[in-house]
Order: C-alpha cells, then structure tokens, then sequence
C-alpha cells in the first residue's frame, strides 16, 4: 500500500545515506574489504498476515547497514549475482533453500544470509540462516522481540562468528520498535445487505441496524485493520443455509480490512423457506412442442444434485408425446419407472411418480396444434419450515 511503500523507501533512504556518509568518512570499507563476502536475502513473512510484509524490507536495511558498520565482511552486489545465475536458469532465494544446488564459486559469494519471521504475539520471531556456499552447512541465528536491538544482536552474533570479533550493535534505550512502523491507518467497512432492520455485530459487538436498502450501504468507519467477523441477525426465520447437510446459521464472514482502506461487503442473508424452496426443485422445467407430421415429440432432460449426506445424485427424464398421450420415463441413479398420460383437448393430464429422495411431477396440456408438458423433481429429504422443527 502507498504508505507502506512510502515509509520502506525513506527507511531504506536513510540507511544508504547513513552507509555512503560512513564510506565518505573512511569509518567503513565494506565494499574493498578483504574478508568474507556475502549475498544478502530478504527475509520472508511467515505470519500468513500481508500486512507485515514491509518488516522483511526493514530487517534486511538494518543487516546491511549493520554489516557495512561491523567491517571485515564485503556486502556483494545482489543484481550482479542475479544476473549470473539467471544465464544458468538458477535463482539465490532457491539456491539459500535448497543449500545441495551449490557448487564451489556459483554464486560468487562465500556466504549467502537468509531468513524469515513470524508475530508471536507483540513480538517478532526473527531467524537468519548462514549458508556456507562450498560445504553447504547452514548456521542458524534466532532471538524473539520487537525492536531494531533484537536484529543487531543477531548480526553481531553473525560477524563474530565469521570474524571471531564481535561488534558492538546494539544501542540500549535508543532501539526503535520495527513493528510500531507498520501503517495503523483505520479502514472502513461498507455492508450492503437486503434485510431491514437486522443487527449488525462487528467481532461479536453490536454497531447498528441494516437499511433495509440493498442499494444503501450500512458504513462502518475507523476499523482496525486487520481481519474482523462480520454477522448480521434478523431472528429464527433469516440467514443462510449450509448445504448439503441444510444447516441454518445467521449469515457471517471474516473480512480483513487494510489500513486506510474501504471494503465492500455484500450480506447473503435471504428467508430460509426461500433457500429451501431453491434447494428443494433441483429441477423444474416447462416446455410448448410442435408436433411433427407425425404428430410425434420427444424430449430428454438430465440434472444431478447432492443430498444431505454428501452423496450426488443423477435424475434422468425421457418424454415421448404422442397425438392425445405421453408416455415418460423417470430416473434417480438406478431406479426407473414409466407413466403413460392420457388428454383431451380441453383437460390437462397430471401424474406423480415417487422414486424415494425425488418425487417427479409431470403435467401435460393440450394447446392449439402444441402440447405444453411441465416436468418437476422435488427432494423429500426437505421441506418448508423445517428451519423450525427443533423449537
């Protein structure tokens, strides 16, 4: 997000100035110096959580300023080194993975330092990864906190190791939080739904009533970014219904909502015996024949649905329409039966067939030189009301 980028580029603005004025003064010489060089990664979010994603840009800025500081390590140059493995279909991120791949002098550096991080409640879990690129060995680095200190300790443990000195890092009392620089700017939630007068519940809380406008959206503004459960509640009769095993439930969604952000949401809500109604015709069809010379038409149709095991089920219907008769033929996964209808030509013809979880419908109506033939299936394993059967 802007203010994110915004904040990585001046932060990562500061450490360059802060090296190139170190190289200016002669303090540091990493670039020319004479001991081991190292590529270094950015380290990767765990936390399944974007909104930290800019920690990984911060931590790596702290490595390489503190790097440069410490001295005897030469910083090599990641583009470099990209574009040299590029040409030999290999990448660094992979290579520091997967340390086997590495062969003598294929990267260019002696080192590569990877690592990632996780949120342990307020703090970071922060581990850094040393691969020796000629044995492979990897050397792990991890400490817990939340603060610029808890990666300067890391990296003095990093170039004590590969120098035998340990430097000095860490600033007691001056360190600044690395997560106090995320962006905390409030969002906002925009609900449509079609429910009038429904309880809206923000994490368990209530904020308020919808419109009862699906076109006019209830607001909710100054959300804390990050992930938020959202429900509305109109009583016994409305919400959603669970398939295939028909639960009823009020309607409700987890919505994570970024800094400074609106976000549009869409209540699903509707009248259970409406839900029911859908789910109860898996199929339903009304169809006007022409006879042919021979005053013959024939028609097929297939659906299929889930009951509430789970199970698919597959119906199958055949009509054969003759001049003052019809004769169907109705199917549910193996089980057949026929019905043959007889009609005149001012008197439809109706008939049911019962094949266990589907009850078929068929009518038949004569019209002027047509035949107009209605064919329902309807699921016995539901009903209207049923929402309220255990009260």
């Amino acid at each position: 997000m802007l203010y994110n980028d915004l904040m990585i580029r001046n932060y990562t603005a500061i450490t360059a100035k802060l090296f190139f004025l170190s190289l200016i003064l002669g303090i540091i010489s990493p670039l020319f110096a004479s001991g081991p060089r190292m590529a270094v990664l950015t380290p990767e979010n765990r936390t399944n959580d974007p909104r930290y994603d800019y920690v990984g840009a911060i931590i790596n800025g702290i490595v390489l300023y503190d790097l440069s500081t410490a001295g005897s390590v030469e910083i090599v140059d990641r583009s470099a080194l990209d574009d040299a493995l590029r040409e030999r279909e290999l990448s660094l991120s992979a290579l520091a993975i997967n340390p086997s791949k590495l062969s003598e002098g294929i990267v260019g550096a002696d080192y590569i330092l990877t690592g990632e991080y996780v949120l342990l409640g307020g703090d970071l879990r922060l581990t850094l990864k040393l691969v020796d690129t000629a044995t492979t060995r990897v050397i792990t680095f991890a400490d817990a906190g939340n603060t610029e200190n808890t990666v300067h300790g890391l990296v003095e443990g990093i170039v004590e190791r590969l120098t035998g000195r340990r430097p000095t890092l860490q600033e007691d009392g001056k360190s600044r939080s690395i997560l106090k620089l995320r962006d905390e700017t409030p969002g906002t939630i925009a609900l449509f739904s079609p429910l009038i007068d429904a309880k809206i519940l923000l994490d368990g809380n209530f904020i308020g009533y919808t419109t009862g406008d699906r076109r006019l959206p209830f607001v909710i503004d100054n959300v804390e970014p990050g992930p938020h459960e959202l429900s509305t509640d109109l009583g016994r009769d409305f919400g959603v219904v669970k398939t295939p095993e028909i639960v009823f439930a009020p309607w409700k969604e987890t919505v994570l909502v970024p800094a400074g952000k609106r976000v549009t949401v869409t209540d699903k809500s509707s009248h259970f015996n409406e839900q029911i109604y859908h789910l109860q015709y898996p199929f339903s069809k009304t169809q006007t024949f022409v006879l042919d010379a021979s005053g013959r038409a024939k028609a097929e149709y297939s659906f299929d649905f889930q009951d509430r095991g789970g199970n698919k089920k597959k119906g199958r219907i055949q009509v054969d329409i003759h001049s003052g008769s019809v004769t169907a033929n109705f199917q549910l996964d193996d089980e057949r039966k026929q019905v043959d209808l007889s009609f005149s030509k001012d008197q439809e013809s109706l008939a049911e067939i019962d094949l266990g979880l589907i009850v078929y419908t068929i009518t038949a109506e004569p019209l002027s030189g047509k035949v107009r033939i209605t064919v329902d299936a309807r699921r016995t394993d539901i009903e209207q009301g049923m929402h309220r059967q255990n009260e």
